[in-house]
């Protein structure tokens, strides 16, 4: 088994390599956010019907190597559980985003999340060298009051000690969960984001679980089937709230994150941002398909 890293700030997972052909743009663009300014609603909602992007991985994040087709890597990507794969979540990456070998096998095991929206990762010298995402996990080598020194597949560097504290209040991880999301009030949506540059539904819900340290499934319907169950009379906030097809009977097609009095924060649909929304509202009301918890 070939472990690689992801060794650019957010990988877009593909679910063909000759499906990248509908978003060349992208391949153009200097960053994820510069490249969905450019699309059209039109151009999101061909990419969410085509199922052209599955998810991301994140600087740093494992793959299992599964084959190399010219420019391209099948792998599996182990932060990720999913019912598609027991090794991880199945995708195609640009062999460009990838580290030839797994580049912490002899670094130290400690680590540190990141909690804000962007963070950059400094040189040396304080110079900016890339700027990386919620929830991006490093390898730490030590630290002072400002700094937090970390090995990436692109050498060392260090970031600011103020990126891994989380500073949210509530009176449990629900309420921290929640806090944490309304940060992203407005981000776009983008079908396979799990970043602030772009959210679906159900990469929301895991980017706020893997920033807070609760390892969650990918996709909704895994989330559903995973969860710890709760009726509608005892949500509380930050537990997920889901919706099916067939009048909510069906397969699991949307996930929020309840907020309190009748209401959830989700990322809606291409074209829309992350909001908060009505669970009496219109499709909402009649695709109700239960409560599930995971920060308990």
């Amino acid at each position: 088994m070939e472990i690689r890293r992801v060794k650019v700030p957010t990988a877009i997972v593909w679910a063909a390599p000759t499906k990248a052909k509908a978003a060349q743009a992208y391949f153009q663009a200097p960053d994820i956010a510069t490249w969905l300014a450019q699309l059209s609603v039109a151009d999101q909602v061909a990419l969410t019907d085509q199922n052209a992007m599955v998810t991301q991985a994140l600087l740093n994040d494992r793959v299992i190597l599964d084959q190399v087709q010219g420019d391209w890597a099948h792998v599996f990507v182990k932060q990720q559980a999913t019912r598609l794969e027991r090794r991880g979540y199945p995708g195609w990456i640009p062999v460009s985003q990838l580290t030839t070998h797994d580049q912490e096998l002899d670094y130290p095991t400690t680590t540190v999340r990141l909690v804000q929206a962007e963070t950059p990762l400094l040189d040396a010298q304080g110079q900016v060298t890339l700027t990386l995402p919620l929830g991006t996990v490093l390898t730490t080598t030590g630290q002072d009051a400002q700094h937090i020194q970390v090995l990436t597949p692109l050498g060392s560097g260090q970031i600011s000690a103020q990126a891994a504290r989380l500073t949210l209040g509530g009176v449990d991880d629900g309420d921290r969960l929640l806090a944490l999301g309304r940060e992203f009030l407005g981000a776009p949506y983008l079908w396979g984001g799990i970043t602030p540059q772009g959210f679906d539904c159900s990469g929301l819900v895991y980017a706020l679980h893997r920033a807070l340290d609760y390892t969650i499934p990918r996709d909704a319907q895994d989330q559903f089937t995973s969860g710890y169950p709760i009726a509608p009379e005892a949500l509380a906030p930050g537990d997920l709230v889901f919706f099916a097809h067939d009048h909510g009977t069906g397969t699991i097609h949307h996930v929020g994150i309840y907020a309190g009095k009748g209401q959830m924060l989700h990322a809606p649909k291409p074209g829309e941002t992350v909001t908060m929304t009505s669970l009496a509202q219109a499709p909402y009301a009649a695709e109700y398909a239960g409560g599930r918890r995971f920060w308990q």
